[in-house]
C-alpha cells in the first residue's frame, strides 16, 4: 500500500498530458463540412443526479432501462440528424449530419449509455468520455470534477477532424461549465480570442496555466469552422449569472419544444416539423396548448412574418387554437433567447472579452458557492 502512494507522488511530478483525458469512439467518418451537432450527456440529453456522492455513485450502477431522458430530447436530436424522414431524398449530401455527444462521465458508463440512446431511437457519429482513470494515476484528485479544458480540448478535437466551414452547433446545460466552455470556443473561432487570449480564458475558469497553454497551443488552423449556435438547457433548480454582451450569444432554453423552435430559426431543423412536434409535444410530453401557443406566438413575434419559420409559427397556431388565456411567462423568457446575437460581441476588442470572461467566471463560482451552501 505504501508503494502505491508512493508511485502517485512519483507520477504527480510527471508532465501532465491533458489529451490522456479524451476517450473518443468513432462510429462514422464525419470530415466533412455543413452543420455538426455536439451535445452534452448528462442533465442535457439524461435526467441525472450528481450533487452528491451517493447520487453519483447510484449512476454507475443504473441500467439503462433505469436512465430518464429529457423529454422530447431524442425526437429533436434525431431531426437535426435526419433532416425531414418524409421529405424527398437530399441530394446534397447535407444528411445524415454528423452527432456527438462529449460528456465528462467516465468510459466505463459508455456501453449502458449507448444502450439508452439506442433504446431512444438515436443512432450517432462518435461520443467522447473523460477518463478519469488518468487523473487517478497521475494522482490529480483535485481535477475530477474540472471539465473546462477536457471538454474544450474534446470538442477542438471533433472541429479539428471535420470538413471546411464545418458549422457547429453545441448543446449544453448550466449545471456546470458548458455555457462559458462553449462561447470561448466560439471567440476563438471567431478571431476575437488569440492563442494567448483563449490561454488566459481558460485560466479565468481555473484551468493550470501549463495546461492551458497546452491546449492553446497549435490550435490556429480551423479550416474555416465555426460555432453556429450555442444552446444552454436551463435545469431546474440551476442558474446560469448573465455577463453581457458575452453572454447575448447563449440561447437558454427550458425544454427541448424551445430548442426546437430555436433550432428552426438558425435553419438547423426543418420547419415542415413544426405542427407534428407542436402534436408531440402536447400529446406525450404534457404541454398545454396555451403554453405551446405562447411560444408559437413569441416565434411570430421575433422573427419576420414572411419568413418560412413565422408562417409556419403562424400556421400551427391557427391549427391549435388554444381556448384558454396564453401562458405569458416562459414566452418571455424565449423570447429573450430568441433575440440573442453576438453583435456587440463583434465589436470589443480581446482584453474586454477577457474582462468580462473573468467576471463572468466570478459569478458562476459565486452562483456555485450559493447551491453548495
Amino acid at each position: 500500500m505504501v508503494s502505491f502512494w508512493r508511485s502517485l507522488r512519483r507520477t504527480r511530478q510527471q508532465s501532465y498530458k491533458l489529451a490522456r483525458l479524451v476517450d473518443t469512439r468513432r462510429h462514422e467518418s464525419c470530415d466533412k463540412g455543413g452543420i455538426h451537432i455536439v451535445c452534452d450527456i448528462d442533465k442535457t440529453y439524461l435526467e441525472t443526479e450528481f450533487e452528491s456522492v451517493l447520487r453519483m455513485a447510484r449512476i454507475a450502477f443504473e441500467a439503462a432501462a433505469d436512465k430518464v431522458t429529457v423529454a422530447g430530447a431524442s425526437e429533436v436530436l434525431e431531426l437535426a440528424r435526419w433532416g425531414d424522414l418524409a421529405a424527398p431524398l437530399p441530394t446534397d449530401g447535407e444528411f445524415p449530419r454528423c452527432l456527438h455527444f462529449v460528456s465528462s462521465s467516465p468510459p466505463q458508463l459508455r456501453s449502458v449509455l449507448a444502450e439508452k440512446m439506442t433504446m431512444d431511437g438515436l443512432d450517432w457519429s462518435s461520443e467522447t468520455f473523460k477518463d478519469q482513470a488518468y487523473n487517478i494515476l497521475m494522482g490529480r484528485m483535485d481535477l475530477l470534477r474540472q471539465h473546462v479544458a477536457y471538454k474544450s480540448l474534446a470538442i477542438l478535437n471533433l472541429i479539428a477532424g471535420a470538413g471546411p466551414n464545418a458549422r457547429f452547433v453545441l448543446i449544453g446545460d448550466n449545471a456546470e461549465q458548458d455555457a462559458y466552455i462553449y462561447t470561448g470556443i466560439k471567440l476563438l473561432l471567431d478571431g476575437q480570442l488569440s492563442e494567448t487570449g483563449y490561454r488566459l480564458y481558460l485560466e479565468h475558469a481555473g484551468v493550470e496555466s501549463d495546461v492551458a497553454a497546452d491546449l492553446a497551443q497549435g490550435i490556429l488552423a480551423r479550416n474555416g469552422a465555426r460555432i453556429d449556435t450555442v444552446l444552454i438547457r436551463n435545469v431546474p433548480g440551476y442558474f446560469l449569472p448573465e455577463e453581457p454582451p458575452l453572454t447575448d450569444i447563449v440561447h437558454q432554453f427550458d425544454n427541448f419544444f424551445q430548442a426546437a423552435l430555436l433550432l428552426m430559426v438558425r435553419g438547423v431543423l426543418p420547419v415542415t416539423q413544426m405542427w407534428p412536434l407542436v402534436r408531440s409535444f402536447h400529446n406525450h410530453y404534457g404541454m398545454t396548448q396555451k403554453y405551446l401557443g405562447a411560444l408559437l406566438q413569441a416565434v411570430q413575434a421575433g422573427v419576420a412574418e414572411t419568413s418560412e419559420v413565422g408562417q409556419a409559427a403562424a400556421a400551427a397556431f391557427a391549427l391549435l387554437q388554444p381556448d384558454e388565456a396564453l401562458d405569458r411567462e416562459p414566452a418571455s423568457t424565449f423570447s429573450r433567447s430568441l433575440a440573442a446575437n453576438s453583435s456587440k460581441l463583434s465589436l470589443l476588442g480581446e482584453g474586454i472579452v477577457l474582462q468580462h470572461a473573468k467576471r463572468w467566471q466570478q459569478k458562476i463560482q459565486e452562483e456555485k458557492a450559493k447551491r453548495e451552501e
